[in-house]
């Protein structure tokens, strides 16, 4: 099940605008009247969820199972993280040589992060994901980095449901994909992309090697033919 495209226009009536000052305008503030703004539809925790029940899971990949025994609940999140990560493969599509986001991706992100606990909390970081309270305010910015895919109404508490958390997690993934490339100068690859969505991309302190290595381990175990 895929959306319609998000993007829209709404008329913005008047509000103030700086300008150079002048003898008609000694304060160097104007009014601007009416014109068009582009507004991005944004998603609330209901629409999440009803997009994760309603959504056509016959052809999804799935992450692997059964790699991960020893994280207790591993696998209760699979279909969870294949509808999200689809939806989001079809909403910020790539060509290649660019593959779409591999669901064991996220996965071991997730090991990597939480060890598949919800209610993990570290510092400023919550739930399964592990998302900042910084990262979800961007999320929620109809002016910030992330504008065009947002999420509504989302509330601290709401990071510590997987239903919530995973798609927050899954679309930041794909932002970070953005921002990498922007550092790098070329598609990042796996590794630089975990290293990217945990703020460690041109770290080199030792929770850059400690964190890289918790998801090495883990990818390695689901991405074994």
């Amino acid at each position: 099940m895929a959306d319609k495209k998000i993007k829209k226009t709404t008329t913005v009536h008047e509000h103030p605008m700086h300008v150079p000052v002048s003898r008609k305008n000694p304060t160097g503030i104007t009014t601007r009247h009416q014109h068009k703004r582009r507004v991005y539809a944004s998603k609330t925790v209901d629409e999440l969820k009803e997009i994760f029940a309603n959504y056509a899971k016959k052809k999804l990949i799935y992450p692997t199972a059964g790699r991960l025994q020893n994280f207790q609940n591993s696998d209760q999140f699979d279909e969870i993280i294949a509808v999200w990560c689809d939806y989001f493969n079809q909403k910020f599509p790539t060509t290649p040589p660019e593959a779409p986001l591999d669901p064991n991706i996220i996965k071991a992100l997730i090991a990597s992060e939480s060890e598949f606990k919800t209610n993990v909390k570290n510092k400023n970081a919550h739930g399964i994901a592990q998302i900042t309270t910084s990262t979800l305010k961007i999320l929620q910015d109809p002016d910030g980095e992330a504008k065009d895919f947002l999420f509504k109404d989302i509330r601290q508490k709401d990071l510590y449901d997987p239903e919530i958390a995973i798609p927050l997690a899954t679309r930041w993934l794909f932002r970070k994909k953005g921002t990498a490339t922007n550092r790098l100068g070329h598609a990042p690859s796996t590794e630089e992309l975990i290293l990217e969505y945990k703020g460690l991309l041109q770290s080199n302190t030792g929770y850059h090697n400690n964190a890289l290595n918790s998801f090495r381990k883990a990818y390695e175990k689901l991405s074994k033919k």
